[in-house]
């Protein structure tokens, strides 16, 4: 049976000369990365939603049905509505009878899937769907050409992923394995796990700021929107954590605890330790029953914990709404001596007390007001726009989209998963359905969803997404974002309550997609021996254009909008420096691609030790920049006596920034001394009169081919498939030089901007900068 694929139809906004053009130039990137999974077999694609994973899977599905036509191909997708989106996609895609392309779910009975299955030549479904099935003999993989399985980074521990292509390994008789994600996770143990389980042996990597995703993708901005929380949420923030140092003091005295320090006690740690005293109590339980009272402190801690996290990322109605429930909870019959125990404790009961009042007087999270604003004036620049807000919590999302639904000019519903949740019952399929379609019609202009939203759903296009709270995921914090600039280019605000767990959440995931990159970089160079490594991304790739475009030897410096109204910007450009204001992500001076500085008073830097605001700076600083650097103004002496801190702890502070964070701290008298010190390390970083600046790194003794594939390389946008590609057309470099641009153009995937790239490059005079 002939198959082939069929462009999709472009809507009558894309007959735009720009925007038709931009489409054609990914539909070929498409087919390339396709052809290279064909040529290296087993594949994980990570890359972005912006890149039509779906339509690279379809050409990779066409080509496997042309080489053998009575094979299957089977596309796993976790949820039920992806694999209905999966379906229709494929339908769209290909010039296959739409009655050969069926969707499997657990609504269908197996006796009617085994049938279908016999039939079906693609079939998309859900993977717990396709494991019953096989656990119960009723179908076999055998025929199957090719498997797809979609959000490729939940292929780990008992998902059905994992025993689906254990199976498929067995069975198939020529299998083709295609996995797709946009993140596979943070850690290489994790990366590692999912590429073994679904036995990859080539990863593509591409991300929005690849020059080849760049043609064709569509500028994402990203904004942070920065709240303080009022006096009467620090007071319940300062009860709450007095009740938790209570908590640690008891897991202190059992010595379960390693340190006295509330900071430390994150989720992920006090569950970890929960899981120790279970162990412990096991072993030990009859002859330390202190292990009992430490177990109960574990506990408490942990819905402390939760409460903080909702008042400083949600507000007052979703802590009274929690507090209720441990209310009710108490009184119960069966109720747990540690739930007994804390609503009894003063500063929780106080706490307790102080919500339920906020609450009556209807007083909410400043963020919520935030929102608003960020709303009204999206629809007010984009009258048609479309918003998705993104919250992690139920009882949240609920009180924000009644909320919304008052303010004029904002139609706002929620959009949550299936399952019920407390009191509150989830939405049906059909129910989602609906609430999408009113997005698309206009009805809705606002969706205020859970994690449901992230994962690859068919959304209208969306202008706007808000992140309500930072999520400690990379691989969620990446979906996210993921929800916009599709078609169009999108914006992404985050709401972010200063001091708080929101800080930390970002970096977290922050960090974790940084490393997650990395990792993937390492081991794609490891499966794919006969690739150079690209040369290495710095932290300041978005700025090199204006940096090249400076004066010779004139250093360029980038400083925190929040450091305009110092005078250390204004001495630097005294000094010659070009600074230029930018909203930094971390940090208060970038130096150069590897150096960042923060600056803080004596009295700040004070506070963000008593704060732990310093330890979530420190590691998201380390995470990015190598060399990272704390610049503390002012008087040395007062460090030791502005605060009633004692000597040995700011001591201590000291050495674990320089140890444990390898950051040194420097000291400055005033903004002058500041001044000069950044204009020093910014020359000593940036110019060196001593040698020329070597632009590109290869290993000695290469081959002349190899030697040539390199030369080749260092032309703009020219990776190492277009290099072989060239040589092999015009056999030499001379002649690569001398050819027209319409020769150039001959190539596949080099288009007229690369083609004039690369003659200006050859065609230029050498001028000095």
């Amino acid at each position: 049976m002939p198959c082939k694929i069929v462009l999709v139809a472009m809507p009558d906004f894309l007959e735009h000369e720009l925007i038709r053009e931009k489409t054609i130039e990914k539909r070929a990137f498409q087919e390339t990365l396709a052809n290279r999974v064909l040529a290296a077999g087993n594949s994980l694609i990570v890359a972005p939603t912006a890149l039509g994973k779906t339509v690279i899977a379809a050409i990779v599905a066409a080509n496997v049905l042309q080489k053998n036509p009575e094979s299957k191909i089977l596309f796993l997708s976790p949820t039920k509505p992806l694999a209905e989106q999966h379906q229709k996609s494929l339908q769209k895609f290909l010039n296959i009878p739409k009655e050969k392309i069926l969707l499997f779910t657990g609504t269908i009975i197996p006796e009617k899937r085994a049938e279908e299955w016999n039939n079906a030549t693609i079939i998309s479904a859900t993977p717990q769907t396709i494991e019953n099935d096989l656990r119960n003999q009723q179908i076999s993989l055998q025929e199957v050409g090719l498997c797809i399985f979609d959000e490729a980074h939940r292929a780990s521990k008992e998902y059905s992923y994992v025993y689906i292509s254990e199976k498929y390994a067995k069975q198939a008789k020529q299998g083709l394995v295609l996995a797709l994600t946009a993140s596979p996770g943070s850690t290489e143990d994790k990366i590692q796990e999912v590429c073994r389980n679904l036995s990859i042996k080539n990863i593509e990597i591409k991300t929005l700021q690849d020059e080849d995703i760049k043609q064709f993708s569509h500028e994402i901005k990203i904004e942070w929107e920065r709240v303080d929380l009022p006096e009467e949420m620090l007071e319940i923030k300062l009860l709450l954590e007095q009740t938790a140092r209570d908590a640690i003091a008891m897991l202190k005295k059992t010595g379960l605890a390693k340190t006295t320090n509330p900071g430390f006690y994150s989720k992920k740690r006090i569950l970890e330790l929960q899981i120790e005293i279970r162990k412990r109590i096991a072993r030990h339980g009859k002859t330390q029953p202190s292990l009992f009272a430490g177990a109960t402190a574990a506990a408490q801690l942990l819905k402390i914990s939760h409460a903080q996290t909702l008042l400083e990322t949600q507000g007052i109605f979703a802590l009274h709404d929690y507090f209720e429930r441990i209310k009710a909870d108490a009184f119960k019959a069966d109720a747990s001596r540690a739930v007994k125990q804390l609503v009894a404790k003063k500063q929780f009961f106080e706490a307790m007390k102080a919500a339920s009042f906020l609450k009556e007087k209807n007083f909410n999270h400043p963020k919520i007001g935030k929102l608003k604003e960020i709303l009204l004036r999206q629809f007010l620049e984009h009258p048609e726009g479309k918003a998705l807000v993104f919250n992690h919590y139920r009882d949240s999302i609920k009180n924000i989209a009644e909320f919304l639904n008052t303010v004029p000019g904002i139609k706002a519903e929620k959009f949550i998963g299936q399952a019920a949740k407390q009191n509150e019952k989830g939405m049906t399929q059909k129910e989602q359905g609906e609430t999408i379609q009113k997005l698309k019609t206009g009805e809705l202009n606002t969706l205020v969803g859970s994690s449901v939203a992230e994962e690859g759903l068919d959304l209208p296009n969306v202008d706007l997404v808000v992140f309500y709270e930072p999520v400690p995921s990379e691989i969620r914090a990446i979906q996210r974002r993921g929800r916009t600039g599709r078609l169009a280019p999108g914006k992404v605000v985050m709401l972010m309550a200063n001091k708080t767990r929101d800080e930390a959440f970002y970096w977290n995931a922050n960090a974790k997609e940084k490393k997650a990159h990395n990792t993937l970089k390492k081991m794609q160079a490891g499966m794919q021996e006969d690739k150079y490594k690209r040369d290495k991304q710095t932290t300041l790739d978005s700025f090199k254009e204006e940096k090249q475009t400076s004066e010779k030897e004139q250093l360029l410096i980038y400083a925190d909008q929040r450091e305009q109204s110092s005078e250390i910007a204004k001495k630097l450009s005294e000094k010659g420096c070009i600074v230029r204001e930018k909203q930094l992500e971390v940090g208060d001076y970038v130096l150069s691609d590897r150096c960042i500085v923060e600056r803080k008073t004596v009295k700040d830097f004070l506070q963000s030790i008593i704060d732990g605001r310093l330890f979530t700076q420190l590691p998201a600083m380390t995470a990015n920049y190598e060399s990272p650097m704390i610049i503390v103004e002012g008087n040395y002496k007062d460090l030791f006596t502005l605060r009633n801190i004692h000597r040995n702890a700011i001591i201590g502070a000291l050495t674990s920034i320089a140890v444990s964070y390898r950051t040194p701290v420097l000291f400055t008298e005033n903004a002058d001394e500041t001044a000069e010190f950044l204009f020093i390390t910014a020359k000593r970083e940036q110019l060196n009169k001593y040698k020329s600046i070597r632009l590109r790194i290869g290993r000695k003794g290469m081959a002349l081919p190899e030697r040539q594939r390199f030369v080749i390389e260092s032309l703009p946008n020219i990776g190492p498939e277009t290099a072989v590609a060239l040589l092999r057309k015009f056999k030499t470099i001379r002649n690569i030089s001398n050819a027209l641009g319409k020769d150039l153009q001959q190539l596949d995937n080099l288009g007229p901007k690369k083609a004039r790239q690369i003659k200006k490059i050859f065609w230029s005079e050498y001028k000095e900068e």
